[in-house]
């Protein structure tokens, strides 16, 4: 079977031991854009209190990326390998076999034919096994309850058999656009970047355009930044469309 992994934030960006999971783990280079419940929903003290992405309950469809595994899922043993390099991706201090921590964890979806329902029942298995905290939504099961990706481009199911994804923990009140902005416009430590890199990979969400409108109000010097050139470009094409 196919196994992909769901991006949305700087895994699928970030440079360091991410790039070299990404390089032995995934097929970059056939990457799609896909429909997906998402917002920046996580107050990070990592990043100096701005924003990370969390999947979402009730806003508009975001957009995040798949993008293929280069081994085959064939057994639950090749489902626990990439879940737990997956975790190790995220969580760089991870002890081996962990699956998650308090803020955040693997899930793993995948598409209903019989053919995967031995794998699900061993993966759920394993996940409880491992006493991994389930951070919604992904389940006690360790389950990832949202609807199939399906294509940005032509809106067909992504192509997958195996779907795996990391969950984090979202804030229990919802940032507004403006909040999100204000924290990036408010720090001096390049944590801005996380918007950008986001933008010009094409992992979007609703709040993209408010946000954007936001930081050109108060005309950051960072905004100037070579670097952001690409990802303003965009967010400044799709501004003018919405005039």
């Amino acid at each position: 079977m196919q196994g992909g992994i769901l991006t949305i934030g700087s895994l699928l960006w970030d440079d360091g031991p991410r790039g070299a999971w990404r390089r032995q783990h995934l097929h970059s280079d056939e990457k799609v854009c896909v429909k997906a419940p998402i917002r920046y929903g996580r107050c990070s003290s990592t990043r100096d209190n701005t924003f990370t992405m969390t999947f979402s309950h009730d806003t508009p469809i975001g957009q995040g990326v798949l993008v293929p595994c280069t081994e085959a899922i064939v057994d639950i043993d090749s489902l626990v390998a990439e879940a737990e390099a997956l975790w190790s991706a995220e969580e760089r201090k991870a002890p081996s076999g962990r699956l998650g921590a308090r803020w955040g964890c693997v899930g793993v979806l995948c598409r209903e034919e019989t053919e995967s329902a031995s794998l699900m029942a061993a993966w759920v298995c394993y996940f409880r096994d491992t006493k991994t905290s389930a951070i919604w939504p992904v389940d006690e099961r360790g389950v990832l309850c949202i609807p199939w990706p399906t294509k940005v481009a032509d809106g067909a199911p992504a192509d997958a058999d195996v779907i795996l994804a990391t969950a984090t923990e979202a804030d229990r009140v919802q940032p507004c656009a403006e909040q999100i902005a204000d924290a990036w416009l408010d720090q001096n430590e390049s944590h801005e970047r996380y918007f950008f890199e986001n933008v010009r990979h094409g992992i979007r969400t609703p709040d993209d355009g408010p946000i954007w409108k936001r930081i050109e109000e108060r005309r950051p010097c960072w905004r100037r930044d070579g670097a952001y050139a690409e990802a303003i470009a965009i967010l400044q094409r799709e501004a003018a469309t919405r005039v």
